[in-house]
């Protein structure tokens, strides 16, 4: 017994030593639980904490968290970011930095309407979103004059009513003529209280579509045929004209623009011939042209002709050509002088035409030596190699002197 109970002892012992509990292994489909992620509102960076508002706000579509965010330039963009994605304007308010506002308002403007561009506060850029949308009135914002302004705002808005607006009453009919041209719109041309401004419209339009049947609107005959024969090419309508007077003068424009002196003819009336003639003498620089006035009375016209071609082609023949010898005198002056030419001098008969006609270019204008070699007046000549030689420093154009007391003059001055 008493060895017994020692044994007991030491098997109970022994077991409480040696005994080890089986590891209960987790099943294969059990999951872990990650840590528990802080709020947004418990992370101490503020930086980190404006972040995790903003993922919050684009991910959950959460625009209330986006107020949440301290810094500016973050939260400015998460609202605009929900501004531009809930179409709404007046997220664009809570932007604080200027340039992202005018950015939210012009991004929308296109689906809110050009009132949004208003909203924007950069000018340059609230024009421009203004001009995107079409409202051209934006461009007469800057204009100061009451006229150009209230013309510019009638073609921008396309209604010819704001012409009403100009307060001088006599520019009126001239915005109605304006906005018709830049509208194409020859329907305002019967607007104009002006009889004379609505038949300058219908005959604007006539020529500007070729069409003849706007004529028909111009109230004064002469206005009225001009512009057919202008528009049909048919100058014989001019004969419907019963004063003779227009009916000349229809022609006589008809074939001036035309350049056709042929037609000058068919006129009547010597002074609206001889001008017909003259007009188309200069405007094809035609001397020939003249020639066609012949009638007595018509002498002067045809030296006024050669006159008026000699000046516009410097051709100092046609001077020559002048019956009238003052009129004569003169062509050779205003050639000489344009050419600055002084061999042209020589071919005046008055003296003191002449002697004026050598000084003003000798000793005002340059010249070219060959000039000098055709005046047929010796003193002239001399002086003529005396004031190029100066002019020039070239001395040894003295030497073409043939004066001697001239040429040593000369000399010593160069």
């Amino acid at each position: 017994m008493r060895k017994i109970i020692p044994l007991l002892l030491f098997l109970l012992l022994l077991g409480c030593v040696s005994y080890k509990p089986s590891e209960e292994k987790p099943q294969r489909n059990e999951t872990v639980q990650p840590p528990t992620e802080l709020a947004c509102e418990d992370i101490a960076n503020r930086e980190e904490s404006d972040r995790c508002f903003y993922n919050n706000a684009i991910m959950k579509n959460n625009l209330t968290a986006c107020s949440f965010i301290f810094s500016d330039s973050l939260r400015d963009n998460c609202n605009l970011r929900f501004a531009i994605q809930l179409n709404d304007s007046t997220l664009c308010m809570r932007i604080v930095v200027d340039k992202t506002r005018d950015d939210c308002y012009h991004t929308l403007a296109p689906v809110m309407g050009v009132a949004t561009c208003n909203k924007i506060e950069n000018q340059t850029l609230r024009k421009q979103c203004r001009l995107e949308l079409g409202d051209e009135s934006v461009l007469c914002e800057e204009l100061t004059d009451n006229f150009g302004f209230n013309l510019c705002m009638a073609e921008a808005k396309n209604d010819y009513s704001i012409c009403a607006n100009i307060q001088n009453r006599s520019l009126v009919d001239s915005c109605y003529f304006e906005f018709a041209k830049n509208k194409d719109n020859y329907s305002v041309c019967e607007l104009p209280s002006s009889s004379g401004v609505r038949d300058e419209c219908f005959r604007y339009f006539a020529a500007l579509h070729s069409d003849s049947s706007l004529c028909r609107q111009i109230s004064s005959n002469y206005s009225k045929y001009l512009c057919l024969t202008r528009i049909t090419g048919n100058y014989s309508l001019c004969n419907e004209l019963t004063d003779y007077l227009q009916r000349d003068s229809c022609i006589e424009v008809f074939a001036t623009e035309k350049l056709n002196h042929s037609i000058c003819q068919e006129i009547t009336t010597n002074l609206y011939k001889d001008r017909c003639y003259t007009n188309i003498a200069l405007k094809t620089m035609n001397p020939d042209i003249c020639s066609n006035i012949i009638c007595y009375e018509c002498i002067t016209d045809r030296d006024n002709c050669y006159y008026a071609v000699a000046n516009v082609t410097l051709n100092i023949s046609l001077c020559a050509k002048i019956s009238e010898p003052f009129k004569k005198d003169n062509c050779h002056l205003e050639i000489s002088k344009k050419a600055r030419n002084p061999s042209f001098c020589s071919a005046i008969e008055n003296s003191y035409t002449r002697n004026t006609c050598y000084s003003s270019i000798i000793y005002n204008e340059k010249y070219s030596i060959s000039s000098c070699a055709g005046i047929i007046h010796q003193n002239w000549k001399d002086e003529c190699y005396k004031q190029l030689a100066i002019t020039t420093g070239n001395s040894s154009i003295c030497d073409m002197i043939t004066d001697q007391f001239v040429k040593n003059n000369c000399k010593k001055s160069v």
